[in-house]
């Protein structure tokens, strides 16, 4: 009897060479990671060239404008310095104004720092604020705002005193301006410049200051010679006609005032010799003869 054969194929015989399509596992794995890596140093590269490339067109470009800047407006004679106009709300001398500003003859307009002269100016204290402006082609022009003082302080009332403004800075000394209202009791460890609106001046200042306010005939009747600003609960007020008037601190101070000069008014017109006025809380508004 024949053999059957069997229908299973002999496996193929092994030639040694390997599919060069097969890589196995840690082939692909390779292949996977290799790939990412070099695109994103090549992007990290494309990058790093961009930004070279626009740093150094901002450099290129801010030279160019710094050169055209300087071609047209700072170095072109047609905006030479020719004119330094000076004007104030105060009593400043034009000329003194302009000294103070240091500004060079012949300089360039646009080589002229406007912040410098606006703080050489303004560090002098009789000025508030200065305004500077250029006007082209070739002309400065400074406009300032004095302190304006409303009393005197100082150790002696007739001698000479320093000037104070509306918020306490000390701006000069005078021996002239008698017609301003003196503050006594002030500290006296000041000077130039220096301010006393924190301590127990304040409040005078601030009467001072409403009274400057108010209509002319109501500053007639009140006309301060002297406050004493010494007591820490009241301030005690001298009138240029001899009257005593207490006012209290911490209050309002246009309230206060519009009441002290209805009082004067009422005392005068009664033709009574009424020199005393008592405006404190506890004082009840009593009138009567100066303690």
């Amino acid at each position: 009897m024949k053999q059957k054969r069997s229908s299973k194929s002999k496996p193929a015989a092994r030639t040694g060479r390997r599919d060069p399509t097969y890589g196995g596992l840690l082939h692909v794995t390779a292949r996977a990671k290799s790939a990412p890596v070099g695109d994103g140093m090549t992007q990290a590269a494309v990058w790093v060239v961009a930004g070279l490339c626009l740093l150094i067109a901002g450099w290129g470009l801010w030279t160019l404008a710094g050169a055209t800047g300087r071609l047209l407006f700072s170095n072109n004679p047609r905006f030479n310095l020719t004119t330094v106009e000076a004007r104030t709300d105060g009593v400043l001398p034009e000329a003194l104004l302009i000294e103070w500003a240091g500004v060079p003859q012949e300089a360039n307009l646009f080589q002229v720092s406007l912040p410098t002269v606006r703080y050489r100016l303004e560090k002098n204290p009789i000025i508030r604020q200065a305004v500077i402006r250029r006007r082209l082609p070739g002309t400065l022009e400074i406009v300032v705002n004095e302190r304006v003082p409303i009393a005197r302080m100082g150790q002696v009332e007739g001698h000479m005193n320093w000037l104070v403004d509306v918020e306490g800075v000390l701006i000069r000394k005078s021996f002239q301006d008698k017609h301003l209202p003196f503050l006594l009791g002030v500290p006296q460890n000041v000077t130039l410049g220096d301010t006393i609106a924190q301590g127990r001046a304040a409040d005078g200042l601030e009467y001072l200051a409403r009274l400057r306010e108010m209509p002319g005939l109501k500053r007639d009747l009140f006309e301060v010679h002297m406050i004493s600003v010494g007591h820490p609960d009241f301030l005690d007020a001298r009138l240029r006609d001899g009257s005593q008037v207490l006012l209290p601190r911490d209050a309002d101070a246009r309230r206060v005032l519009e009441e002290a000069t209805r009082m004067i008014d009422l005392a005068r017109r009664s033709g009574r010799d009424l020199k005393y006025f008592d405006l404190r809380p506890r004082g009840e508004n009593r009138i009567g003869a100066p303690r």
